[in-house]
């Protein structure tokens, strides 16, 4: 029988499990996060899933942790073919959850942040002193810088003068489709500012190690 979640995700059949009741508040929440109806319809899908994994292996909504979704997606590879993005899924999951308070947060451990987050925040900063731009528009603008540093570079060392055009447009072109047109649209203005990301730091002998 099918079932379908916040007016605009049908599911081959209603959830099960911890989750089964909250899939409709997740999946709201990734909407109003401008996300497009195919992927919160993919992320609710797979919440589903979770949820009926978790029932079958007996864990509870408060005993849920950041280490069941790895745990999951193992099990599920060996039924399925991954997906790009199902990992991220379940992370939106997660943090939905913990904001809610619906499962405990994990304590948090201190830690340097990434050279890709710390190149973003500089860039951020940037903007603000530097372009003028308002402060919620950099709000907007950092995220996207820092995926796409993180795409490139992952958690090592951020080498601006090796970012290019080229990169972006891949990043773009894989991302798109995830959001809603307009969150898609936010993203490709701030990545117009790449070139200036670079000429922001060509200068600079201290790009992050």
């Amino acid at each position: 029988m099918k079932c379908t979640i916040d007016n605009q995700v049908v599911l081959s059949r209603p959830p099960e499990g911890p989750l089964a009741a909250l899939i409709g508040s997740f999946a709201k929440s990734i909407s109003e996060q401008g996300y497009s109806l195919v992927s919160i319809h993919r992320q609710a899908y797979l919440a589903a899933c979770f949820s009926r994994w978790l029932k079958q292996k007996g864990v509870g909504l408060r005993s849920i942790c950041s280490d069941h979704p790895a745990r999951y997606l193992r099990y599920r590879a060996r039924h399925a073919r991954p997906c790009r993005g199902d990992a991220a899924a379940l992370r939106h999951l997660i943090g939905f959850l913990r904001r809610d308070g619906v499962i405990p947060g994990e304590k948090k451990v201190a830690c340097q942040p990434t050279p890709a987050e710390r190149c973003a925040q500089a860039f951020g900063e940037y903007l603000l002193e530097v372009r003028a731009l308002a402060r919620t528009t950099i709000i907007n603008y950092v995220p996207f810088i820092r995926s796409l540093l993180e795409d490139r570079f992952g958690r090592g060392r951020v080498a601006l003068s090796r970012l290019s055009a080229s990169d972006v447009v891949r990043f773009v072109q894989r991302e798109a489709p995830r959001l809603h047109m307009k969150r898609a649209k936010l993203m490709t203005t701030a990545l117009a500012h790449q070139p200036r990301i670079s000429a922001y730091r060509k200068n600079d002998r201290s790009d992050e190690a």
